[in-house]
């Protein structure tokens, strides 16, 4: 499998999405999708931050540097967009 599930909460809109996400790709294109996705699945209430973070849901930042298959992410893991 070429993609993961993941549950992001958005923390500015205070809404959850469950997205998937290329593991092929760096991290930070990845946010970047994310974000893209979430601007549509939000009709729009979303809108692009270019300084926006991923964190687990311990806090942990997901460094933008690595591939997401090397990232520590899992499918069904539980994200926060901030």
């Amino acid at each position: 499998m070429d993609k993961i599930l993941v549950s992001i909460y958005v923390l500015r809109i205070d809404e959850t999405f469950d997205i998937y996400i290329p593991i092929n790709k760096n991290t930070q294109e990845a946010l970047n999708l994310i974000q893209k996705e979430i601007v549509n699945l939000s009709n729009e209430t979303y809108i692009i931050n270019e300084k926006a973070m991923l964190y687990t849901e311990n806090g942990t930042v997901i460094n933008t540097n690595n591939m997401v298959r090397f990232s520590g992410l899992t499918n069904g893991q539980k994200l926060l967009l901030v």
